[in-house]
């Protein structure tokens, strides 16, 4: 396999081809052999990914993913790093613990947002793309529900299968939790294991 997503001295070669072949699976729906059909645009799937890498504090996400999205969107990039900073920062705010007025003044604030970062993307879907997979990866049952219906609202409009779009979705959180979890620590497992 030529593309190397993983690659190290102690993540077992099988699981690296495993991860390599995800990537290629999930981001532009083909194992090199056979093709899928797919919902989301590899630029949807960068911005997710990088707000993913955000959330997460990935390092060597954050950089991988941002470097892929200046290839494949036309966007500057201070433009890029304060939107997407600003987007993070804004979906930490675990409105499972906030009250009702601050809830609602977090939805006019998402809102106004979204729209901004909507008009940078050139694409209204991307931020609710990011909102649901933050919501997807803490298991946040606001904000699943409320990007998510708006999500919906946008997929029909556009005459795309939500359930399709969405479970596409669904494999971006899944891949980066793996990527995330295994580049968060690769550093400090190699000097745990040269010690």
């Amino acid at each position: 396999m030529s593309f190397k997503v993983f690659q190290n001295n102690t993540f077992p070669q099988h699981v690296s081809d495993l991860m390599n072949l995800m990537h290629m699976v999930v981001f532009t729906g083909s194992d090199g052999e056979e093709h899928w059909n797919t919902y989301l645009t590899l630029k949807q799937k960068e911005y997710i990914s990088l707000g993913l890498a955000q959330y997460y504090q990935c390092q060597h996400c954050i950089k991988h993913h941002f470097k892929a999205i200046l290839r494949v969107d036309n966007v500057g990039k201070r433009s890029l790093s304060k939107n997407i900073n600003s987007m993070i920062l804004f979906l930490r705010i675990d409105t499972r613990t906030i009250s009702k007025s601050e809830k609602e003044q977090w939805i006019e604030g998402w809102n106004r947002f979204a729209k901004k970062f909507a008009a940078v993307t050139d694409d209204q879907l991307v931020p609710y793309l990011i909102g649901l997979a933050i919501g997807i990866a803490r298991d946040d049952d606001f904000l699943i529900d409320f990007c998510g219906q708006k999500l919906i609202k946008i997929l029909k409009e556009k005459a795309i299968d939500p359930r399709s779009a969405i479970g596409e979705l669904e494999t971006v959180v899944i891949f980066m939790k793996a990527a995330t979890s295994k580049n968060r620590v690769i550093d400090k497992v190699e000097q745990l294991l040269e010690n």
